[in-house]
């Protein structure tokens, strides 16, 4: 056993980190260590959907979005050229919301929410090295703003230093790909038909998302496909703004136009990432330094909280000098974590592929406008709301083969949707299916 000033020490205050410290009970002694502790000014992790509500109604933080005019949201409203519908979270289950906010003042709550616990201790610091002995995670060596090195040992150091960490290679196997970018604006002045809705427009070669982050401002994003950031010289963004405007409903454009002449363009790398960690006794990862997926559908910061609900179970009653014991539950916590989240993953994932594909796009525009079932289903699992793997997988392949006749009336159509769906979802699956611990 060793004795410690920290029992854990925290790597990030972001979403992940933030919320994570905060839920510990009191008498856990935590550092974060943050590297940068100013307001951000971010174009993703603004989308909350109902799942995360309630697991952040459940780690005891949901006041975490007050004051910050955080926007509710009432479900999806899917538009391709013309034709246009809308899907209710209440049909799903009733009273369910989603929430739409500005992330760089949700963090801020966050952060304020750390400062005021006595068992919590927070610094602006740079972390540059996570220390070991003998294989196992002591600590963590950061420096500060003036150039000063501080050495801190914890029992337990969990890394949550985002999408961009610097330190997962040291506990993971690291095998991020990025799919697309995502272009950002904030869009004021609307006068949408459903103000209280996620927009999906799928009118164009790639997705566009907009929701309302406060009450007289919405988030665009704009999906740009590849691997490669785009350009953002003056010719770039006409070419950019006259593709959007054609993909966009009649009600946006004028705001769209203002914002893209007035707004700076704020671009982003739409990651996934399967977690694969190397077991390193007394070290954990948490958010998105673990694992990713497609934002798409906003589903990170659900998996985000499911993860520390699953860490939380897993570290109950812990004894953090017991470095057997605490082994053991950051180990069970790899091992449980994924059924949480692996619908999340592969929705997020597969519905990406399936708006880029003009054939299987068509079909899951008719497959969702039919309703009933045919809606909330996938919207539930969307939700973060249903996480069987079975009742996703069911809906995935009803929307390549919702039209059997097609086999004979449209052969070389529908064998060409079903390969492509196939295609789409079994590598997906398979990543899933890896074990978390390397």
């Amino acid at each position: 056993m060793k004795t410690t000033e920290f029992d854990i020490i925290v790597v990030g205050a972001g979403v992940a980190g933030g919320v994570f410290a905060a839920s510990q009970p009191s008498s856990t002694r935590i550092l974060v260590v943050e590297r940068d502790l100013t307001e951000p000014d971010r174009i993703i992790g603004e989308l909350m959907q109902p799942g995360g509500v309630q697991a952040l109604k459940e780690l005891g933080l949901i006041h975490l979005i007050d004051g910050i005019d955080a926007q509710e949201i009432n479900g999806y409203h899917l538009i391709k050229g013309n034709d246009h519908f809308t899907i209710n979270y209440d049909e799903v289950q009733k009273g369910i919301k989603g929430i739409g906010l500005r992330n760089g003042k949700f963090l801020t709550n966050i952060r304020e929410e750390l400062k005021k616990r006595e068992n919590i201790t927070l610094i602006q610091g740079n972390v540059t090295e996570i220390l070991e002995n003998n294989g196992s995670v002591s600590g963590v060596r950061y420096t500060t703003a003036d150039g000063s090195i501080f050495t801190q040992l914890a029992n337990l150091t969990v890394v949550c230093d985002g999408p961009m960490s610097t330190l997962r290679d040291k506990l993971s196997k690291v095998n991020k790909q990025v799919s697309s970018y995502f272009i950002g604006l904030v869009i004021k002045d609307l006068n949408l038909e459903f103000p209280s809705y996620g927009h999906m427009i799928i009118s164009g070669e790639s997705p566009i998302l907009v929701y309302p982050i406060h009450k007289d401002a919405y988030r665009i994003l704009i999906d740009y496909p590849g691997g490669k950031p785009p350009k953002m010289g003056a010719k770039s963004i006409e070419e950019l703004k006259v593709k959007v405007i054609k993909a966009l409903p009649t009600e946006m454009i004028d705001a769209f136009n203002k914002a893209i002449d007035e707004d700076e363009l704020k671009v982003m790398p739409n990651h996934s990432m399967k977690g694969q960690v190397f077991r390193k006794r007394g070290a954990a990862l948490l958010g998105d330094s673990l694992n990713m997926r497609h934002p798409l559908t906003g589903g990170g910061m659900t998996a985000s909280f499911t993860d520390i609900l699953c860490l939380n179970r897993e570290l109950t009653n812990i004894n953090f000098q017991d470095e057997i014991k605490l082994e053991q539950a950051v180990n069970d916590y790899y091992k449980t974590r994924g059924k949480g989240v692996e619908t999340i993953n592969i929705l997020a994932n597969a519905l990406y592929k399936v708006f880029i594909d003009d054939d299987l796009k068509d079909a899951c525009f008719e497959y969702l406008q039919k309703g009933g079932e045919k809606a909330t289903g996938p919207l539930a699992i969307l939700a973060g709301i249903n996480k069987s793997k079975k009742f996703l997988l069911k809906h995935f392949f009803k929307v390549a083969m919702q039209h059997p006749i097609h086999f004979i009336t449209k052969p070389s159509k529908q064998f060409r949707l079903y390969k492509n769906a196939t295609r789409i979802i079994r590598p997906i699956l398979k990543d899933e299916e890896v074990p978390a611990i390397i």
